[in-house]
């Protein structure tokens, strides 16, 4: 059965009009519950999307300022001028006050050996392009292996020692054009005394007059007894000059400590030492030596307050945003505007507001008499906290302990904050599953505006069909008064002929 689209064309009534506002009417009495109901879900929606994103940042931020070593700053000054840094000194976690002299000896440098080779040795003039082979660099008992084509250079050769995959030992080839031919080096890889061997042996070569010998690169690591006065010595029969790894050495107190590197992690409590370069000369007493530079390490009360400083900072930032996202709608002549925070009044955002207030300001949390407040928290009237530093500092001076554990210790303030937080934004939690709510509801209330949408279209061709058969029964009538009439009016012109 075909659906009249366009009712009243027949009769020449406006049936189009009447159909309309029926489906109008009846859509608002279908959809005014669904939409209201979809829309209020979509804000709660967005509010719960907010909240999380705040609370995560919020918990990022503040565990950041946990830690049983978290106060346990410290301020460190040494003697060295601006001008020259002979090394850099850090705090570690246990660091603890006190004052020792730093002299930096020696530093830590890696095995080196080079050669020259001239433009012409032996009546041979040198054609930088090597014959075919084999280049084994070895590096204390490990060593990796180089293929040499036909006709390379020095510097390719450096490119393939340099690039190899093989070279895993950080192994560096250098090469200096110079006027009287070319400088070819190689530095081990690892600093330290003994930490490598470097030889270089050539295999599977062969001689040819158009071509350099591949061999003149090898060499044997040297004994001591093969150096002279200047480290130079001889290996298959070509000079060298040989440079030996060393540890770094610095003198700490009168104490003498070498590491294989520059970096002295462990040998003084507390405290990593990473030595730059050699201390300053200067004369005492007419002696000249090395310059010992003083360091003194003592509290840095104003850091350890920072800390506690940047956790109200994120504290007082989460509760502006609650405030904001739960800010009450107003109302007009019983009608909500709307005009209040995604989360306007939300239960659940006011309880996790009373939970924090309740931990910052309830008076059990107590260690050797001293609790948050006496500490320098401070609660204002707004809901936000502030730090007087001055009652934080003289709390650090009389019971560091105390003040450790009231604020950052594994349960102190700041780790249950982080706790409480956690239990709304981790995989599972409470936002978990209300965003899990959220989306059931959303999706109930979109399926029933489908649903309502269906019923209107099956409801707007009834009326089609029934304003359409209506159209086409009054346009029948029409047509016969139509006909009726002319046929009276042809019947009464008739008998006024006749008479």
């Amino acid at each position: 059965m075909s659906v009249v689209t366009n009712a009243g064309t027949g009769s020449g009534n406006d049936f189009e009009s009447i159909i309309s506002a029926m489906v109008s009417s009846r859509k608002q009495l279908l959809n005014k519950r669904v939409t209201v109901k979809k829309a209020e879900t979509e804000i709660e929606q967005d509010g719960v999307k907010k909240l999380t994103s705040a609370l995560k940042s919020f918990k990022t931020t503040i565990d950041n300022s946990k830690g049983i070593d978290i106060l346990n700053t410290h301020k460190i000054t040494t003697s060295q001028s601006s001008s020259y840094t002979a090394f850099s000194i850090t705090a570690k976690s246990d660091c603890s006050n006190t004052s020792f002299g730093v002299t930096v000896n020696q530093l830590a440098k890696a095995e080196s050996v080079s050669t020259k080779i001239a433009k012409e040795e032996d009546g041979k003039k040198f054609k930088n392009s090597f014959s075919a082979g084999t280049m084994t660099i070895g590096v204390g008992e490990k060593s990796f292996s180089i293929d040499i084509s036909e006709g390379d250079s020095l510097e390719l050769i450096r490119r393939r020692i340099n690039t190899s995959a093989d070279n895993t030992y950080g192994v560096s080839c250098n090469v200096i054009k110079t006027s009287d031919g070319y400088a070819f080096s190689l530095v081990a890889g690892e600093t330290g005394e003994d930490s490598q061997n470097l030889s270089i042996s050539i295999s599977n070569t062969s001689t040819s007059e158009d071509h350099d010998e591949l061999t003149r690169l090898a060499f044997n690591h040297p004994e001591a007894a093969d150096l002279d006065s200047e480290n130079n010595f001889t290996s298959n029969k070509k000079n060298w000059s040989y440079s030996a790894g060393q540890n770094a050495v610095i003198t700490v107190d009168g104490n003498r400590l070498e590491s294989k590197t520059n970096e002295f992690k462990d040998q003084v409590a507390g405290v990593e030492i990473v030595a730059m370069q050699e201390s300053e000369t200067e004369t005492v007493n007419g002696v000249s030596g090395p310059k010992s530079y003083q360091v003194d390490i003592t509290s840095d009360t104003d850091a350890a307050a920072n800390k506690i400083q940047s956790f109200i900072n994120a504290y007082n930032s989460l509760i502006s945003s609650l405030n904001s996202l739960t800010k009450r709608n107003t109302y007009t002549n019983g009608t909500n505007n709307y005009d209040g925070g995604d989360l306007a009044g939300d239960s659940q955002v006011k309880g996790l507001q009373n939970s924090l207030v309740s931990m910052i300001t309830k008076g059990d949390v107590e260690v050797s008499g001293m609790n948050y407040f006496t500490c320098g928290l401070e609660y204002n009237k707004d809901g936000t906290l502030s730090l007087n530093k001055d009652k934080f500092s003289k709390a650090l001076e009389e019971n560091f302990t105390a003040v450790q554990k009231l604020f950052t210790d594994s349960d102190g303030l700041i780790d249950k904050v982080s706790d409480e937080v956690y239990q709304y934004t981790k995989f599972g939690g409470l936002l978990s599953e209300r965003e899990t709510q959220l989306k059931s509801q959303m999706d109930y209330w979109t399926q029933k505006e489908t649903s309502n949408n269906e019923m209107l279209e099956k409801y707007e061709a009834s009326l089609r069909t029934k304003y359409g058969n209506l159209d086409s029964l009054m346009s029948g009538y029409q047509t016969s008064m139509s006909y009726l009439s002319s046929v009276i009016s042809s019947v009464n012109a008739s008998t006024k002929s006749s008479s």
